[in-house]
Formats: structure tokens, sequence, C-alpha cells
């Protein structure tokens, strides 16, 4: 196992392959809290690190890959709070093979926002997250040009609680998966055309959403449902795999990852397409995973303190 640390707190949050391992996006927090970006190797080994940053904090939360770089997204510019801040500015940048800076922009959508899903489309640039206002919490997406500036964007509901799953493309659209809370916590999916335009709205179960995927066409999340680490192909199974919490999906050609926290330990299980479970392996004690490749978990383990990067093989 590999272990990175950078500061008080170094949490990695998503990541994208590149043409010879993988690149990590996330935050860490000295004084202030930074965008991070970490590439490292197929065996997990750091090449080059950088950090974003600027007025107050910034937090790296979204990164995807295009033709010529990658596109990050995330939260600058607001005060880092344990109920997740205030006065944020959702933020897109585009950054080269590199890791430099080819353009950033920062939005003002209701006065409290974050970028949590990035996805390039033929003729520019989705983006979805959560957005708020001093009273409820909600979403946001928005259509953007090449160069991040706004050709649409649209907002959803007004919850006393809300968690943004992720995006998924279809045929005739996309759909917005999220997690809202009135009384108790569930599902919903939000149906758009590529307008922008609501086409419908399904709930999904109680529960919270923290990560999803397509998987032929179906919705594959994995969260917390009732404190379980639950798993679910929306229409066609679900299970839990114990207390805990899913947190991440990798689809493979022949099943699919997820891993989370088991218990208070990060774990990665394999499970068949049909939901039954292949293997399970608990990789490290004290602490979760956030995101997944092929071979490689990259997750958070705390030591003291100080919350590092532990990286494993399985």
């Amino acid at each position: 196992m590999k272990v990175y640390s950078f500061g008080i707190e170094t949490v990695p949050v998503a990541g994208v392959s590149t043409e010879n391992g993988i690149l990590i996006i996330g935050s860490v927090k000295n004084e202030n809290y930074r965008i991070m970006l970490l590439k490292l190797n197929y065996e997990g080994e750091l090449e080059w690190f950088k950090f974003f940053g600027g007025k107050d904090d910034w937090e790296g939360h979204s990164i995807a890959r295009v033709n010529d770089g990658y596109l990050i997204g995330g939260a600058v510019e607001g005060v880092a709070t344990p109920d997740g801040g205030r006065d944020w500015k959702a933020y897109l940048a585009k950054i080269n093979k590199n890791g430099d800076r080819v353009w950033e922009k920062k939005y003002h959508i209701l006065g409290n926002e974050c970028v949590y899903s990035i996805v390039p489309v033929s003729d520019g640039i989705l983006l979805g997250g959560e957005a708020s206002d001093d009273s409820k919490r909600g979403f946001f997406l928005m259509k953007t040009d090449f160069k991040g500036d706004p050709l649409w964007k649209r907002t959803l509901g007004a919850w006393d609680d809300a968690m943004f799953g992720g995006i998924v493309e279809g045929k005739d659209g996309f759909t917005l998966i999220g997690s809202v809370k009135d009384d108790s916590w569930k599902v919903i999916a939000f149906e758009f055309d590529w307008e922008g335009d609501i086409i419908g709205e399904k709930p999904l179960g109680n529960g919270m959403a923290l990560d999803v995927r397509d998987l032929n066409g179906k919705i594959f999340i994995t969260g917390d449902k009732n404190g379980e680490f639950w798993v679910s192909l929306i229409g066609e199974w679900e299970t839990t795999l114990g207390e805990g919490t899913g947190t991440a999906i990798q689809i493979l050609d022949d099943g699919i990852l997820v891993g989370g926290e088991l218990n208070g330990n990060a774990i990665v299980a394999k499970l068949g397409f049909d939901g039954k479970l292949i293997w399970k392996k608990k990789l490290w004690e004290n602490g979760w995973i956030e995101v997944l490749s092929e071979n490689l978990a990259f997750g958070v383990r705390e030591e003291g303190r100080e919350i590092v990067i532990a990286s494993h093989p399985f």
C-alpha cells in the first residue's frame, strides 16, 4: 500500500484514466483548502502533483477527459464547514496533459454551488451539481460551450437537504440522479431532453445514492440504505453488503467493482451482473474508498489528525 499526504487533510474524490495511468482530483488542507491534482502510473506510483487555490477555500470534486486535455470541476472562493460550507462558486477549468490550466470559469447560480459531474457532449459541456440558497438545497444543470461560457442553466427543487449522485446519458437526453431529504432520504431520477427541459421524474427508492453509472441502459447506483452498504441495478435487483456505505463504482467486462466503507474499514467488492457477490476484500482499516480503477483503489485512511490518501492494488 502506498500512502501520500500533503497536509492536515488529503482527500481524493474522483479520477479518470490517462494514456499511462490515472489522474486524481481532490482537495488538500493546510491553512485553506486547495484543489489537488495527482498523476499516478498504473502501479499507483506518484508522477506529479499540482495544487490550485486562491481566495478562501477551493475544493476539487469532478474530472473528465477530452481530446486535448481534461476538464476539472468543484467549488471555489467559499468557506468550508462540516455541513458543506457557504458562499461557494461553481468551478470549471480546462487543463492540459501536464496539469497546467488553459482556462477557468466561476459561476454564481443561487449563492452556494458545486460542480460534481462533468459530461463532455458533441456540442459543449454538461455540468451537474448542487445549488442552495440560505434556506433550502437542490440541484443545478448547466450546459456550456467548449470554453465554459454558459448556454443554459436549470435548477431543481428546494429540499431540507440534497445530495448529488450523478448524470447518466441516454439516447433522447440524460438523467440526473439525486438524493433528497425532507422527512427521510429518497433517490429520484430527473429526466431531461438535450435542450435542458425536464420530461420526467421517477422515484428510485429510499436511501442515498453516492455514485451512479450507466449499465447497459439501466441505472446502477451504490450508496447508503438504512445504514447499510447499498448496491442496486434499478428495476432489476438490489443487495446490501453490511453496515457501511458504498461510494465508488467501476464497471468491468466480467462484473462490477464497488468500493466504500464497511464497519469502519475500506473495502472493495466484486459483484456479478446479476448482483451476486463474487469476492470482498478489506484493504485497510479506519478509512474508506473514494476512487476505483480496474486494479487500484484510492481512498482515505485516518492517521491521528491527518487524513491521507492510501492507494492499494487488489
